[in-house]
């Protein structure tokens, strides 16, 4: 666990126990030796060993409704995409700073069981499925929210960071921070939890204003429960020239106050002066969309798509080559090399752009 999560989300950590609690519930039940101490010395198991385990987590149950029940086939998906992760890492104590007395294993011998642990466990694994990914907002979303959760003036550039439509659901000493919270996810691309991570010295509004984005985990400041987390890489991001005199603003006539009062150094903070937490942002969802049903669905993550998508399309403009547009795109919104998302929406950008030669081109013939 020391390993994964400076690798991944509160979430996925999460994901990543309950595998690890089926692994040696099924070593208590069903392997003749101490579990722990074999894999630890990086014992790797036998394949009627992995074809007992697999069983035995796809048939577990639990009680609901007063029933036992099995549980679904995606949720042991998951569990078994944990274990055989788990697995793989546990079986190369060298590779992990462990020394055991025997051979050390042969890196042929580790890839021919990491090769066995995938062949066993694929079936199972198949089922996980792709991850469900928010819709961007559409054109009605976007322009709404930006209407209503903007300082007045902000299209003419005379802003009054004091002053909002009477359409803003929120009270008088929060639009100002939601209308930055909003800025960063919407028109950054910025993740709702490494906003929520921003600590007062991330964020630099002399000269070309900028925010740094910093992987915290287990930072003893965070007292919030669950604590937000960063899942992407660390980088530079650059504001805008109105976001960051809104911050300035945010700073001496909100911020400043609660800091005062509660000594917290994270950016974002309740009117307590407490840093705001994951539940509270999702509140501030929960208030637009009742106000405002054309918003039904949107969420924070919704707007970092809509940043994706519209990045994608305007990168690809520029540059044309789809594989630079991936490698742009993939630093821009700070993924990890190995993730497939840039080409997700790079493709969609592709696809738009087609679809905008054909229609002219019916539209040509049409005339």
């Amino acid at each position: 666990m020391r390993k994964r999560r400076l690798e991944v989300s509160y979430n996925t950590t999460l994901t990543n126990l309950y595998g690890l609690v089926d692994l040696f519930d099924w070593g208590r039940s069903h392997f003749s030796e101490d579990l722990e101490q074999f894999l630890s010395e990086g014992g790797q198991l036998s394949p009627s060993y992995l074809d007992s385990l697999l069983v035995f987590v796809r048939e577990r149950r639990y009680e609901k409704d007063g029933e036992m029940v099995y549980r679904t086939v995606q949720t042991a998906a998951h569990r078994i995409a944990s274990i055989q992760q788990f697995l793989a890492w546990a079986a190369d104590p060298p590779g992990r700073g462990r020394r055991f007395e025997g051979d050390i294993v042969s890196p042929e011998e580790l890839q021919a069981y990491r090769s066995r642990l995938k062949a066993t466990f694929k079936p199972l694994r198949k089922a996980q499925g792709k991850s469900t990914r928010p819709d961007p907002l559409t054109q009605e979303q976007d322009e709404l929210l930006e209407d209503i959760l903007s300082p007045l003036g902000l299209r003419e550039g005379v802003i009054s960071f004091d002053k909002f439509p009477t359409e803003n659901p929120f009270q008088p000493a929060t639009k100002l921070r939601t209308w930055i919270l909003y800025s960063l996810l919407r028109h950054h691309g910025l993740r709702r939890g490494e906003a929520l991570k921003l600590k007062v010295q991330d964020v630099d509004t002399v000269g070309d204003p900028e925010i740094r984005i910093r992987r915290r985990p287990n930072d003893p400041d965070d007292s919030r429960a669950p604590a937000p987390r960063v899942k992407g890489m660390e980088s530079v991001v650059p504001l805008s020239r109105d976001v960051a005199n809104g911050i300035k603003a945010y700073m001496s006539d909100f911020r400043l106050p609660g800091h005062r009062c509660k000594g917290t150094n994270y950016f974002f903070t309740t009117r307590r002066g407490t840093p705001l937490s994951t539940s509270y942002t999702t509140r501030i969802f929960r208030i637009l969309r009742k106000r405002h049903p054309i918003l039904d669905g949107v969420t924070p993550h919704g707007l970092r798509h809509t940043w994706a998508e519209e990045m994608a399309s305007h990168l690809f403009e520029e540059k044309g080559d789809s594989e630079e547009v991936i490698s742009l795109l993939r630093e821009a919104g700070r993924w990890k090399p190995g993730s497939t998302m840039p080409q997700h929406y790079v493709q969609n950008a592709i696809q738009s752009e087609t679809n905008k030669i054909i229609r002219q081109r019916q539209n040509r013939f049409d005339d």
